[in-house]
């Protein structure tokens, strides 16, 4: 069954995006666990039920959270993945996220791949995107007001990690900007 897979395929000059799985899991879960702020905690057999559910969705972008591998347009290596929680198609809202392996930062993939991501959202008649991100995090923030997405609050100690409390920044852009 496609389930709209190949509508949610994307290249750029040095990527594809494209959904995850399940031979994505270890890598994913490697670049995961290899983030500065926030990295995560799940085990890898947590990862890889995580991405054989997305792959019983209904299509890619049906409510709740899809993850998007990332990889080397050339090779087919792992270089990252954009995670999106659809809303559901009356609200017409996604959450945005992403994560990049250490050895593909620094080099704008990053910042290609989401952009493609984010245009490709928009084009799917989404209204409005949002992200939120670690305030330690001046990178993703950096990619974020880049992207045009704008800075709407910061929320002061909403997530604890080993005992101590960290802001987050929230940003948005609507379709129309």
């Amino acid at each position: 069954m496609d389930r709209g897979v190949a509508d949610w395929q994307m290249l750029t000059e040095r990527t594809l995006v494209r959904p995850a799985v399940a031979a994505d899991s270890g890598a994913l879960h490697r670049s995961r666990g290899q983030m500065p702020y926030d990295p995560q905690t799940r085990s890898l057999a947590e990862t890889s039920a995580l991405i054989a559910g997305m792959a019983q969705r209904p299509a890619p972008d049906a409510a709740g959270w899809q993850q998007f591998a990332v990889l080397a347009r050339g090779d087919g290596k792992f270089l990252g993945d954009i995670g999106v929680n659809f809303d559901t198609p009356r609200n017409a809202q996604a959450e945005i996220g992403f994560a990049f392996a250490p050895a593909a930062r620094g080099r704008g993939l990053a910042g290609e791949a989401v952009a493609a991501m984010v245009a490709q959202l928009f084009a799917s008649g989404r209204h409005r995107l949002v992200a939120q991100t670690d305030r330690r995090n001046l990178a993703t923030q950096r990619l974020l007001e880049r992207l045009r997405f704008r800075r709407e609050a910061v929320h002061l100690q909403s997530w604890e990690e080993d005992g101590r409390w960290f802001d987050e920044i929230a940003y948005a852009r609507l379709a129309s900007e």
